[in-house]
């Protein structure tokens, strides 16, 4: 049996699927920033001003791969660091100006695309798969739901 074939296989290629749907949208909208980015800005617009460490974990991404979103926004003028006043050797991360007219631009692709793609199911077996997708979440990454 291919890893497809099972149903963990089936939410893996239905996320990768969703996911390069999300990124083909946004490119036609706006080619400079990518679905990685824009899940930094979505974040940041939800609770401004947070350390990298937690947006690593906010976005289920490691340390060096959000230095690497973080050093590419700033360079795009879509964010900014600033020194953390309660401790010296942290930092707090800033959606700029910039950054929020194109967070309020392409986020509501990302909400229209998300809610199309269970459009066809009745809210019914939307709380199965929600059900399902919590399972899973909490099998591999308990923490998540505390943030």
């Amino acid at each position: 049996m291919k890893a497809y074939e099972t149903t963990a296989g089936r939410s893996w290629i239905a996320m990768h699927v969703l996911q390069n749907h999300v990124q083909a949208e946004l490119q036609k909208r706006n080619s400079s920033i990518n679905i990685e980015q824009l899940l930094l800005l979505m974040e940041l617009d939800w609770e401004d001003g947070l350390r990298p460490t937690v947006l690593a974990e906010r976005m289920l991404r490691s340390k060096g791969t959000l230095s690497s979103l973080i050093r590419h926004a700033e360079r795009g003028e879509l964010i900014a660091s600033a020194a953390d006043p309660s401790n010296r050797n942290a930092k707090r991360i800033f959606l700029t100006q910039k950054g929020k007219r194109l967070h309020d631009e392409l986020a509501p692709v990302v909400t229209s695309v998300l809610q199309a793609s269970v459009g066809h199911l009745s809210r019914e077996h939307q709380k199965i798969v929600e059900d399902a997708m919590d399972g899973i979440i909490r099998k591999f990454h308990p923490g998540w739901f505390d943030q």
